[in-house]
């Protein structure tokens, strides 16, 4: 539980400190969050609705861009000797560094880890590394921003105690999408982040059933979030995942988010 604790507060530092550090932007908040999965999507997968707890930060500047945020999903499952049950950790650290610019359009190196971990079904614990690495690009029409970005997928994954994979998963594609306007005095924005998979290999895609192992997953959210004062941001999210999440039925959720904005 101290480690736990240790790794909550150490990401709020960190986005402290990406509120605080140099550039030509920066930001940081924490967040509480519901996510409501459908109706459909719970009976067809048995996933259960969840709270979660979200610190996050980035910066920008000449150089590129960093992004990253922590979460705890279910902070308050289990007591006794069910401590920790159905508590999982998830950590993303998004880099872009600029390399050139080519007829006004940046070349970007473009990175990033996902890290989740927690306890599987029957009580087995999970972790699950998916690793990035290829190009990107910022384009801007206006207010919209939109930067794609390319990569090598490799991937790593462990279910305790029934096995592990790791290695060169195919490739990987998407974008962020970022869309600040006004409407009736308020201050709104319009997001979005998408991601493709493609070329899967099979030892990732074990979870799914023999002879019906998708090479391409679809996954990503769309958001509209409202800022009525500086220091509160609230939004909801649909949530949206094909081929994606041991699953091959599309499924999707809604989610309530409330975010103190530290800068």
């Amino acid at each position: 539980m101290n480690t736990r604790k240790s790794l909550l507060a150490l990401s709020l530092l960190a986005a402290s400190a990406l509120a605080h550090a140099g550039g030509e932007y920066s930001f940081a908040n924490v967040s509480a969050n519901w996510l409501d999965w459908s109706d459909r999507t719970t009976q067809q997968s048995g996933k259960q609705d969840f709270g979660y707890l979200e610190a996050e930060g980035g910066l920008g500047a000449k150089w590129g861009e960093l992004y990253g945020f922590f979460d705890i999903e279910n902070p308050g499952k289990g007591n006794g000797n069910t401590e920790g049950r159905d508590r999982r950790f998830t950590t993303k650290v998004v880099g872009r560094y600029n390399l050139a610019e080519v007829g006004g359009v940046p070349v970007q190196l473009y990175g990033h880890i996902y890290d989740t971990r927690g306890n599987g079904p029957a009580d087995r614990h999970f972790f699950t590394q998916n690793r990035v690495l290829g190009l990107g690009t910022d384009l801007s029409f206006g207010a919209l921003s939109i930067k794609p970005f390319f990569g090598v997928h490799n991937q790593m994954d462990a279910l305790m105690p029934a096995g592990s994979a790791s290695g060169y998963n195919g490739f990987m594609t998407g974008y962020v999408m970022l869309y600040p306007f006004q409407a009736f005095g308020q201050n709104l924005m319009l997001t979005q982040w998408h991601e493709t998979e493609f070329n899967r290999q099979d030892k990732f895609i074990g979870a799914y059933k023999s002879g019906d192992r998708p090479r391409v997953g679809q996954n990503g959210a769309v958001a509209l979030w409202w800022t009525p004062t500086k220091a509160v941001t609230t939004g909801i999210q649909y949530r949206y995942a094909d081929q994606k999440l041991g699953k091959t039925a599309y499924q999707n959720a809604v989610i309530y988010s409330i975010k103190y904005n530290i800068k």
